[in-house]
Formats: structure tokens, C-alpha cells, sequence
């Protein structure tokens, strides 16, 4: 390290539909048949990230509320999202496929367990519907666009509908609170 001079890595994001194909391509969605089909509209509609989503459990669902424990969140924070209609609808087409993940894999365990689904059902799900140039996580982008260019949310009800940290180390130790109550009327 010390014989060769750093080097600037250069940033790269990860390709996003345009928010304003987001509903076209959701109506799409939504006439296929599937798990990986109703993970995808769960996981746009709540703005997670596909581990999160792929993980989810019963047992993290209370009402219209899911609690993602610390320990599957990427910032290691716990995360209540406020589930809409259409959030909703989409757990309600899942619901009776396994009494622990919402959206469980085809695929058998071992001992008959239920496995949680593969990070490749996206791809797949994507080349069966002839879509490319964008990424699953791209849909958190679409919808960090969305917020501010259409819904008009404020940026910190924005960056706590994705789970992200906000401002510098002071204003975080002070803002304390995860916007939720803001946060309903933006997720519907």
C-alpha cells in the first residue's frame, strides 16, 4: 500500500426504472402468476431491499405494520413500515403458503423445512418478463424520485421510508424518531 498511490474509486449506482414506468410496470407484475411476482410488488411497494423483503416473516406483521428486526436490517437499527392498501393486497395473495416466510421458496429444505427465497428469483422473474436495464434495488432509487419529485416529501420522511441515516452524528443523537405517522400517509 504504501508503494502504490491510492486509487479513486469511481461510484457506481445500480440502474433504477424511472418512477414514472414504476405503475406500468407494477400492472404487469401483477397479472403474473408467482411468489417471486407478488415479492417484487411487496418489495417496490414498501421500498426494501430484497433481503429484506425475501426474509419477511409472519411474525413481523402486526395490522397494517411491519417491524424488520435489527438483526435483517442493513444499519442494524430496527425499521416499522406502514403498510398500504396495496401492500396489504399483496400479503393477502400470499397469506396460507407457510406459517413462518411470507414469501417462501418453491424450493424444500432439508427435513421439509420451507427455505427463504433465492436473491436469483428476481433475475429470473425479470428475464421471464423481458425486462432489463435496471436493478431489483433500483426501485429504492425510483422511489427516493418519486418522493421528492411528485409526492413533494420532506427529505428526512423520504430517507426514513428507506431506513437510511440522516444528517451529521449531533442531529442524529437529537432526532430520534422514525417519521412513522409522516411516513402513512406517504407509503398509501
Amino acid at each position: 500500500s504504501k508503494a502504490l498511490p491510492p486509487m479513486k474509486r469511481k461510484r457506481s449506482h445500480m440502474a433504477a426504472l424511472d418512477w414514472r414506468e414504476v405503475p406500468a410496470f407494477m400492472a404487469e407484475l401483477a397479472k403474473r402468476e408467482g411468489v417471486s411476482a407478488r415479492t417484487l410488488e411487496f418489495l417496490i411497494l414498501t421500498a426494501t431491499r430484497s433481503g429484506e423483503a425475501r426474509g419477511a416473516r409472519w411474525s413481523e406483521i402486526k395490522g397494517s405494520v411491519w417491524t424488520i428486526p435489527a438483526e435483517r436490517m442493513k444499519r442494524g437499527i430496527e425499521h416499522r413500515i406502514p403498510l398500504s392498501e396495496a401492500a396489504l393486497g399483496v400479503l393477502e395473495r400470499v397469506e396460507g403458503l407457510s406459517d413462518d416466510l411470507v414469501f417462501p421458496s418453491i424450493q424444500i429444505g432439508e427435513g421439509g423445512k420451507v427455505k427463504q427465497q433465492s436473491v436469483m428469483v428476481f433475475k429470473s422473474l425479470l428475464l421471464r418478463m423481458k425486462r432489463d436495464g435496471f436493478t431489483v434495488h433500483g426501485f429504492r432509487s425510483s422511489f427516493r424520485d418519486w418522493a421528492s419529485e411528485s409526492a413533494r416529501a420532506d427529505r428526512e420522511v423520504a430517507e426514513a421510508a428507506l431506513s437510511h441515516a440522516t444528517g451529521n452524528e449531533v442531529e442524529r443523537a437529537y432526532a430520534r424518531s422514525d417519521l412513522f405517522e409522516r411516513r402513512i400517509a406517504l407509503m398509501d
